[in-house]
């Protein structure tokens, strides 16, 4: 039983650094794609960064094109920037986590487990501000959502989902068998037995 409770929670960093990585991934596609709104009536569909149209309804004359206009309306600016602020704080922990678990291994830094739980809630919260700000605007215009931004909304319920493993590994008190530090050594950070 002692040993399961070593295991849980040594391996919560982990269990948040893997849903830092399906967040970032969602968040990644959600960013580059084109398909975020899309107008039925025209065959037209926008992101944020680019937009296309289709001529025919079969899809086999389409085009897409970059749209990073001078004069976007202040919404999509917004929403550009809430998003690239959630990748911004989502590549601190995503970064940082791994490089902790590999090197940290027995040790235990409060301040840094809640410093990249904070990262991955302002990113969660930065996401889906865009989300809601951009889901508003397309939908006044009568047009549809479309699926980047469900998948955006995904990267974001990832990122809170790290928050909270991340917050109950900050408060978690660890086991004392991974707390106990018996001879610091180049190559031994902590003692298993």
């Amino acid at each position: 039983m002692a040993g399961s409770r070593v295991i849980g929670a040594a391996s919560l960093p982990l269990i948040g650094c893997i849903a830092l990585i399906a967040a970032a991934v969602c968040q990644v596609i959600a960013f580059a794609c084109a398909n975020w709104g899309y107008d039925k009536t025209r065959s037209l569909y926008v992101g944020l960064w680019r937009d296309g149209n289709c001529f025919k309804s079969d899809h086999r004359e389409c085009y897409k094109r970059d749209h990073v206009e001078f004069f976007a309306e202040d919404w999509l600016k917004a929403v550009r920037g809430l998003e690239c602020l959630a990748l911004i704080f989502l590549s601190f922990p995503l970064v940082t986590l791994p490089i902790y678990m590999y090197i940290a291994l027995g040790l235990y830094y409060r301040c840094m487990l809640g410093t990249m739980a904070l990262c991955s809630l302002i990113s969660a919260v930065c996401c889906l501000a865009g989300v809601v700000v951009y889901g508003v605007q397309i939908t006044s215009m009568d047009w549809d959502t479309s699926w980047c931004l469900y998948v955006a909304i995904v990267g974001a319920a990832g990122a809170f989902i790290a928050f909270l493993v991340l917050i109950v590994a900050t408060i978690t008190k660890r086991p004392e068998k991974v707390r106990r530090v018996e001879k610091v050594r180049m190559y031994t950070i902590y003692a298993d037995e």
